[in-house]
């Protein structure tokens, strides 16, 4: 901003004295759109401008009459003020095209510097996604290898359970009929003698039974003959029998299942949940229900045991039957849930879905 201002400068008069002129002013203001104007104030309008008819304030700028110094001072103002505004609009473009040539170069500055960092991100999230489709790849073999062994081995428990069965049971059961025959020859012998002849009867006997619940155990044909819900009632009395846990089978639906890779899971989980009561759980009575739940099929044992704290089990086998029933389940594209709480037994939960069967 540009300020024109004479404070007490004396002018000569032709009959009173001197006169002042105490300000000229507003000031030049450097900014667009503003008009140049110098309003004047004064004691002598006379002595400033030559004649005493033009009103006091009026524009200064007209500078055909009046005191030569003050036309000179308001020719000079005017001249100032017209260099002035150019060179204000040049140095102000000048400082304009600085500061936007400062801020094009942080900005490029920055630019490079996002770009760096934008590279890294998009390595490691490269990097990132080729970790993970490589462990879903090893996850995806260990499923099939999981699945493979899970066949060769029910496969090899068929194959030794009919072994049992159609083999070495029938040996033994040649063997009975064999000590028997024995037993009626010696009908004359003495007492002792029969009674050591019908020990050895009892205890083949007895063997020919346990190889016989051998092979059930490695692979029911029951399972195969006559379907999951008979062999589960089959298997169920027989664990109550041999435990005296009083086992209820209920079946809500009586399903015929037909895809035997569910049947066996199925049943298997039953076997290992039931293997786990006798030999942990101290159980008076275990409860055995199969029937459909939200369009599945849904087995659930439950028992009123001592139950477990499954972060503080230190068994190896329960740890290793519980990941083999999980790993059995997930394999037919079913679930898993196993509930315990010490003092208030378990509940073992297993799901398949029945599209599964195909």
């Amino acid at each position: 901003m540009v300020v024109l201002s004479l404070l007490s400068f004396p002018f000569p008069t032709e009959g009173e004295g001197s006169s002042k002129i105490m300000s000229i002013g507003p000031v030049l203001p450097v900014v667009p759109a503003l008009p140049v104007s110098f309003l004047v104030e004064m004691t002598n309008a006379r002595s400033l401008l030559g004649e005493g008819d033009r009103p006091l304030g009026s524009d200064a700028s007209d500078t055909r009459q009046g005191d030569p110094l003050v036309r000179r001072l308001l020719r000079m103002a005017l001249l100032m003020a017209l260099v002035g505004i150019p060179m204000w609009y040049f140095f102000r473009h000048l400082d304009r095209e600085e500061e936007l040539k400062r801020l094009n170069v942080g900005l490029q500055a920055r630019t490079k510097e996002l770009a760096a960092v934008n590279e890294s991100l998009v390595a490691e999230v490269s990097e990132r996604m080729r970790t993970e489709q490589s462990l879903e790849a090893s996850r995806g073999d260990l499923r099939q290898l999981a699945a493979q062994l899970i066949r060769v081995q029910e496969e090899e428990r068929q194959r030794i359970a009919r072994d049992l069965h159609d083999d070495i049971n029938q040996r033994l059961a040649l063997l009975t009929i064999d000590v028997e025959a024995l037993e009626r020859q010696l009908s004359t012998a003495p007492t002792h003698t029969l009674r050591a002849v019908r020990a050895i009867e009892d205890r083949v006997i007895e063997l020919s039974d346990d190889v016989r619940h051998l092979a059930h155990q490695l692979h029911p044909s029951i399972l195969n003959d006559l379907g999951l819900s008979i062999a589960l009632q089959r298997f169920v009395d027989d664990f109550t029998a041999r435990t005296g846990v009083q086992g209820d089978f209920i079946d809500q639906d009586s399903l015929k299942i037909r895809d035997q890779q569910i049947a066996t899971c199925l049943y298997r989980v039953a076997q290992e949940s039931l293997m786990n009561v006798s030999r942990h759980a101290k159980a008076k009575q275990v409860r055995i229900e199969l029937g459909r739940w939200q369009d599945g099929l849904r087995l659930m044992i439950s028992d009123d045991g001592v139950g477990f704290d499954r972060d503080r089990q230190h068994d190896k086998r329960g740890r290793l039957g519980l990941l083999s029933m999980k790993e059995r389940v997930a394999l037919v594209g079913g679930m898993l849930d196993i509930e315990s709480v010490e003092g208030q037994g378990t509940r073992v939960c297993a799901w398949v879905p029945l599209e599964q069967q195909g």
